[in-house]
């Protein structure tokens, strides 16, 4: 009997520790939504140049990243299991239109590029100047740069996120920039008669 007791007290503890699983599981991506929210969609809507798009690819990213939590690093390796999951849901519709389009790097979307005045005339064409230029850098270099640039990422975390060595992230970063020189500086060139 003293078996059966300790048994059935086994059986209850699994089933509480079943039943809890799920509001445990539920609290941790709670937390993940809560911190990563914001930063991810900036990061989706820059990749993507669509906030519509932007609002569904970052519901795509939680849903990816909610059916994933089994797999969830502890510690630090978070933030680029987490940005790898939304750049890769990106790249998948990417893939499928052939089409990127990036939006500046200005104050208005919460990023700390400075102005070039007080002047809204001016502000407004430098962005379209920087809107163009990165529209120009390919694509497979825009995610390093913008990672690092915009976010604040170490390579480490660069190569992580994107899959590749810290070597190719420096490369890249170092050959956007480059692209990126080259392309503004055409802009501004064009502009001068």
């Amino acid at each position: 009997m003293n078996r059966a007791a300790g048994g059935n007290a086994l059986m209850a503890d699994r089933m509480q520790a079943v039943a809890l699983a799920p509001a445990a599981e539920r609290a941790v991506f709670e937390d993940l939504y809560a911190q990563y929210k914001s930063p991810l969609y900036n990061y989706i809507y820059r990749l993507m140049g669509d906030r519509d798009q932007a609002d569904d690819l970052l519901q795509d990213t939680f849903v990816k990243v909610y059916r994933a939590l089994a797999s969830l690093p502890e510690g630090p390796g978070r933030t680029p299991w987490i940005y790898r999951i939304a750049t890769n849901t990106c790249y998948d519709v990417l893939r499928r239109r052939r089409l990127i389009a990036w939006l500046p790097w200005t104050q208005d979307h919460g990023v700390g590029a400075a102005a070039p005045a007080d002047n809204p005339g001016e502000r407004y064409a430098m962005r379209e100047e920087v809107v163009e230029a990165l529209r120009l850098v390919p694509p497979s270099l825009r995610a390093p740069l913008l990672l690092h640039a915009v976010h604040g990422f170490c390579y480490a975390d660069i190569a992580a996120t994107l899959g590749i060595s810290e070597a190719a992230v420096k490369m890249r970063i170092s050959r956007a920039r480059a692209a990126f020189r080259q392309a503004y500086r055409g802009a501004d060139e064009e502009e001068q008669p």
